[in-house]
């Protein structure tokens, strides 16, 4: 039992039973994706691939890391914030269980010293029957009392020792945790110096550069394509995204990130190449790890991964009124849900991905893509 106690200062996870179950379910769904992506790029390593899709898949696996590592320790944080709530009542219990023992052992010494005959000599000096019988019902409360105690006291102890056994597993996962996070950490910093070695063949290769155009039309191609879908899908549903009055918010709207546009919308040409492309939104350039906010309140209707967009999350807005948002590091909505405005849905990477610590952002009505400057204030 005094093993149990000492633990008191230890390390214990404690949530709750559906909390935790979504929390391993998380877990292990990031766990599934490493693997079937590192299954995919084995199985794809009998043909040579470009450096585009190189960097692309390295990017790919940078951000899976990066979500099992931010998983594993919103897991080491919720144990944590248990440590105290385990603590107390641990110490609690253990207190209950002393009084709780000093008090039978009063009892005892009180019987052992009193002793049998010490009842007789009170029944012999009773008068009356009455008497009798309030005595004898006094007896019957003070055994049964004995007996409660006896066995809350038991109770006791054995939550004690459940508690510390418990305790014990959880200290054992967190070892495991810390040392998957370790592992990760490692096998993550290996990852960016391929990244880091490998775009620094293709800055200025033209042949990068047209396949990373080529890519990226690709991936509008893509969206549209979907948004298309949505809107077929919104003209025979009865699902209605609630009136977020959109329309009302041209020109209105705050920046889905804080930072400055580096690719503006419509037709550019490209510095190294001298071709003319289409953006069919802006690029904006933030600081490392920038928070991607939702520009109005909204339902996420898709949220994948694409060649030339890497994360990508489109919000619906209601009325035909769509936003995306690509280059996403981390994604933290799911499709279906509810988003507000200013909502955080993501977070970019740092300046050495692809696409840098750039968000790429469009705004649609319909199949009609718009100027998103003139929807932010």
């Amino acid at each position: 039992m005094r093993t149990f106690l000492t633990t008191w200062t230890a390390v214990f996870f404690l949530t709750g039973i559906a909390a935790l179950r979504a929390q391993v379910q998380s877990l292990q769904e990031v766990r599934n994706e490493i693997q079937r992506l590192e299954s995919e790029l084995k199985q794809r390593e009998t043909r040579e691939k470009s450096l585009l899709e190189q960097i692309e898949d390295t990017d790919r696996e940078i951000g899976l890391r990066h979500k099992l590592l931010q998983a594993l320790e919103w897991q080491k944080q919720e144990q944590e914030r248990g440590i105290r709530e385990t603590e107390t009542r641990l110490q609690t219990t253990s207190q209950s269980y002393q009084r709780l023992k000093a008090l039978v052992a009063q009892r005892m010494v009180s019987m052992y010293k009193r002793g049998r005959m010490a009842d007789w000599e009170v029944l012999f000096s009773i008068s009356s029957f009455s008497q009798a019988m309030v005595w004898l019902k006094y007896q019957k409360i003070i055994v049964a009392s004995d007996r409660r105690s006896l066995r809350l006291l038991q109770e006791k102890g054995a939550s004690i020792q459940a508690q510390g056994e418990k305790l014990e597993k959880e200290l054992r996962e967190k070892r495991r945790l810390i040392q998957e996070e370790e592992t990760e950490t490692r096998r993550l910093e290996d990852k960016k110096t391929s990244r880091k070695r490998l775009l620094a063949q293709v800055r200025e290769d033209k042949e990068y550069l047209l396949e990373k155009l080529r890519r990226t039309r690709l991936a509008y191609k893509e969206i549209e394509g979907r948004i298309n879908r949505e809107e077929q899908r919104r003209r025979t549903s009865t699902e209605r995204v609630s009136g977020t009055g959109f329309a009302a918010l041209r020109g209105k709207m705050g920046w889905p990130v804080e930072g400055k546009v580096v690719s503006k919308y419509g037709r550019q040409k490209h510095p190294v190449l001298n071709t003319w492309t289409e953006n069919l939104g802006i690029d904006i350039e933030a600081a490392d790890r920038g928070i991607v906010r939702a520009v109005s309140r909204g339902r996420v209707r898709w949220v994948t991964w694409q060649r030339g967009m890497g994360n990508l999350v489109l919000l619906d807005h209601g009325e035909g009124y769509y936003t995306v948002y690509g280059h996403l590091d981390l994604v933290y909505v799911g499709t279906g849900e509810d988003v507000g405005e200013g909502g955080v849905i993501g977070r970019l990477g740092d300046r050495q991905s692809l696409a840098g610590s750039t968000l790429h952002f469009q705004v649609w009505n319909g199949t009609r893509h718009y100027n998103p400057e003139q929807w932010l204030r």
